[in-house]
């Protein structure tokens, strides 16, 4: 979709920013004229499911980012091949690395009485220093219920990639929302009217 917006209209689109390289250097230096370091997640509700799920898990709903590429400007220097255009990873074009952070707002915590009844919502990172296919897990499952059961209508939290300012190259974060009391008995199981908005930037 074109939008007209005040400014001046480049004459043509061009990726010279991206490929600039007069030296021939590998890896290449700097990109220029890159976008916005933005990946914008939407506003989605949570699908929640009650089959195939552990014992004492009556509901299930898993969340997760897509794997962000948070040094695009490396391109395709690492193996395995592939690892940027054949995978579908989400580039921050951060300058030199410098990190963002995975924002999350999850609403509808009221929407239904049960909402939060027996609910446990815990969260797994995943990273790789080289590999976009295959992140692994870089922390066990965090119970991080208490920031969903204050009272408020809305929950917000973030994920901070690991490096202090120098991020891993490959990163993804998940939340998994179990509920551990059977409420089939209440009007709209197994949906709580739960929405999850997030960003990253």
């Amino acid at each position: 979709m074109f939008q007209k917006l005040p400014g001046i209209i480049p004459e043509k689109v061009t990726d010279a920013g991206y490929l600039n390289n007069p030296l021939g250097a590998i890896p290449y230096p700097q990109p220029s004229n890159m976008p916005a370091a933005l990946w914008d997640g939407g506003n989605v509700s949570l699908s929640f499911v009650t089959a195939g799920l552990p014992s004492g898990v009556f509901a299930r709903a898993v969340w997760r980012t897509p794997v962000f590429d948070l040094r695009p400007y490396f391109r395709g220097l690492m193996d395995p091949s592939g690892t940027q255009r054949g995978t579908g990873t989400q580039p921050i074009w951060l300058p030199g690395g410098g990190t963002g952070k995975v924002w999350f707002q999850v609403g509808g915590l009221f929407a239904r009485a049960w909402s939060t009844v027996g609910l446990r919502v815990t969260s797994v990172e995943y990273a790789s220093p080289r590999d976009a296919n295959n992140p692994l897990a870089i922390t066990v499952p965090e119970d991080i219920t208490t920031e969903f059961v204050s009272g408020a209508p809305t929950a917000l939290g973030t994920f901070i990639p690991p490096g202090a300012g120098y991020p891993v190259r490959f990163y993804a974060a998940e939340l998994t929302f179990d509920y551990l009391i059977d409420s089939s008995a209440e009007p709209d199981w197994p949906n709580p009217g739960l929405w999850i908005a997030a960003a990253y930037y």
